[in-house]
Protein backbone atom coordinates (compact mmCIF):
# COMPACT_ATOMS: atom_id res chain seq x y z
CA UNK A 1 0.00 0.00 0.00
CA UNK A 2 1.48 3.34 -1.01
CA UNK A 3 1.89 6.17 1.45
CA UNK A 4 -0.21 8.30 -0.86
CA UNK A 5 -3.22 5.96 -0.54
CA UNK A 6 -2.85 5.85 3.25
CA UNK A 7 -2.49 9.63 3.41
CA UNK A 8 -5.58 10.14 1.26
CA UNK A 9 -7.60 7.72 3.38
CA UNK A 10 -6.28 9.36 6.57
CA UNK A 11 -7.36 12.81 5.35
CA UNK A 12 -10.82 11.54 4.37
CA UNK A 13 -11.22 9.65 7.65
CA UNK A 14 -10.40 12.83 9.59
CA UNK A 15 -12.97 14.72 7.51
CA UNK A 16 -15.79 12.23 8.10
CA UNK A 17 -14.96 11.90 11.79
CA UNK A 18 -15.16 15.67 12.22
CA UNK A 19 -18.28 15.95 10.07
CA UNK A 20 -20.04 13.27 12.13
CA UNK A 21 -18.54 14.31 15.48
CA UNK A 22 -17.01 10.87 16.02
CA UNK A 23 -13.88 9.98 17.95
CA UNK A 24 -11.52 7.07 17.48
CA UNK A 25 -13.11 5.49 20.55
CA UNK A 26 -16.59 5.86 19.02
CA UNK A 27 -15.50 4.06 15.87
CA UNK A 28 -13.72 1.35 17.84
CA UNK A 29 -16.76 0.72 20.02
CA UNK A 30 -19.42 1.01 17.30
CA UNK A 31 -17.61 -1.10 14.70
CA UNK A 32 -16.11 -3.51 17.25
CA UNK A 33 -12.57 -2.84 16.03
CA UNK A 34 -9.60 -2.55 18.40
CA UNK A 35 -8.79 1.05 19.28
CA UNK A 36 -5.18 0.45 18.22
CA UNK A 37 -6.41 -0.46 14.72
CA UNK A 38 -8.52 2.69 14.46
CA UNK A 39 -5.55 4.70 15.73
CA UNK A 40 -3.36 3.21 13.00
CA UNK A 41 -5.93 4.20 10.35
CA UNK A 42 -6.25 7.66 11.88
CA UNK A 43 -2.49 8.20 11.90
CA UNK A 44 -1.99 6.79 8.40
CA UNK A 45 0.10 3.90 9.68
CA UNK A 46 -2.15 1.25 8.17
CA UNK A 47 -5.04 0.93 5.74
CA UNK A 48 -8.30 -0.93 6.44
CA UNK A 49 -9.16 -4.21 4.76
CA UNK A 50 -12.04 -4.06 2.29
CA UNK A 51 -14.60 -5.35 4.80
CA UNK A 52 -13.59 -2.71 7.36
CA UNK A 53 -13.52 -0.01 4.68
CA UNK A 54 -17.11 -0.90 3.75
CA UNK A 55 -18.09 -0.87 7.42
CA UNK A 56 -16.58 2.62 7.76
CA UNK A 57 -18.38 3.80 4.62
CA UNK A 58 -21.68 2.49 5.98
CA UNK A 59 -20.94 4.03 9.39
CA UNK A 60 -20.38 7.47 7.86
CA UNK A 61 -23.22 7.02 5.35
CA UNK A 62 -20.89 7.51 2.39
CA UNK A 63 -19.20 5.38 -0.24
CA UNK A 64 -15.89 3.57 -0.10
CA UNK A 65 -14.83 5.78 -3.02
CA UNK A 66 -15.33 8.87 -0.86
CA UNK A 67 -13.05 7.34 1.77
CA UNK A 68 -10.32 6.19 -0.60
CA UNK A 69 -10.20 8.77 -3.40
CA UNK A 70 -8.59 12.18 -3.24
CA UNK A 71 -11.40 14.69 -2.80
CA UNK A 72 -9.59 17.75 -4.20
CA UNK A 73 -12.63 19.03 -6.04
CA UNK A 74 -14.82 21.09 -3.75
CA UNK A 75 -18.48 20.18 -4.05
CA UNK A 76 -20.84 23.08 -4.66
CA UNK A 77 -23.13 23.65 -1.70
CA UNK A 78 -26.74 24.55 -2.43
CA UNK A 79 -29.81 24.42 -0.25
CA UNK A 80 -33.25 23.13 -1.07
CA UNK A 81 -34.95 24.91 1.80
CA UNK A 82 -34.52 27.76 4.23
CA UNK A 83 -34.27 25.19 7.01
CA UNK A 84 -31.19 23.61 5.40
CA UNK A 85 -29.66 27.05 4.94
CA UNK A 86 -30.31 27.96 8.58
CA UNK A 87 -28.79 24.67 9.70
CA UNK A 88 -25.68 25.43 7.65
CA UNK A 89 -25.37 28.88 9.21
CA UNK A 90 -26.09 27.74 12.73
CA UNK A 91 -23.52 24.94 12.47
CA UNK A 92 -20.96 27.64 11.71
CA UNK A 93 -21.39 29.99 14.69
CA UNK A 94 -18.29 32.01 13.90
CA UNK A 95 -19.90 32.95 10.58
CA UNK A 96 -23.05 34.15 12.30
CA UNK A 97 -21.17 36.02 15.03
CA UNK A 98 -18.75 37.70 12.63
CA UNK A 99 -21.48 38.61 10.14
CA UNK A 100 -23.57 40.48 12.69
CA UNK A 101 -26.87 39.56 11.07
CA UNK A 102 -30.20 38.65 12.64
CA UNK A 103 -31.81 35.47 11.33
CA UNK A 104 -35.13 36.46 12.88
CA UNK A 105 -35.38 39.54 10.65
CA UNK A 106 -34.51 37.75 7.39
CA UNK A 107 -36.96 36.06 5.02
CA UNK A 108 -36.54 32.40 4.09
CA UNK A 109 -35.32 33.45 0.64
CA UNK A 110 -32.77 35.89 2.10
CA UNK A 111 -31.46 33.22 4.46
CA UNK A 112 -31.15 30.70 1.62
CA UNK A 113 -29.31 33.18 -0.63
CA UNK A 114 -27.09 34.29 2.23
CA UNK A 115 -26.10 30.72 3.11
CA UNK A 116 -25.38 29.89 -0.54
CA UNK A 117 -23.17 32.99 -0.70
CA UNK A 118 -21.25 31.80 2.37
CA UNK A 119 -20.82 28.36 0.79
CA UNK A 120 -19.47 29.99 -2.39
CA UNK A 121 -16.96 32.04 -0.39
CA UNK A 122 -15.79 28.93 1.46
CA UNK A 123 -15.40 27.11 -1.87
CA UNK A 124 -13.32 30.00 -3.26
CA UNK A 125 -11.12 30.01 -0.16
CA UNK A 126 -10.56 26.27 -0.51
CA UNK A 127 -9.61 26.69 -4.17
CA UNK A 128 -7.21 29.49 -3.25
CA UNK A 129 -5.64 27.34 -0.55
CA UNK A 130 -5.22 24.48 -3.04
CA UNK A 131 -3.44 26.80 -5.46
CA UNK A 132 -6.36 27.39 -7.82
CA UNK A 133 -6.67 31.02 -6.71
CA UNK A 134 -10.20 31.39 -8.04
CA UNK A 135 -11.62 31.28 -11.53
Amino acid sequence: MSNNARDTFKKNLHYYMQKNNKSQSDISRDLKVPLSTVSNWYNGTSYPRVDKMQALADYFNTSMKNLTDDQEEVVEQTFSSAQEAVKFILENPVVEAFGGYDLDSMTDEEITLFAEGIANMIRQMAQFKQGGQGD
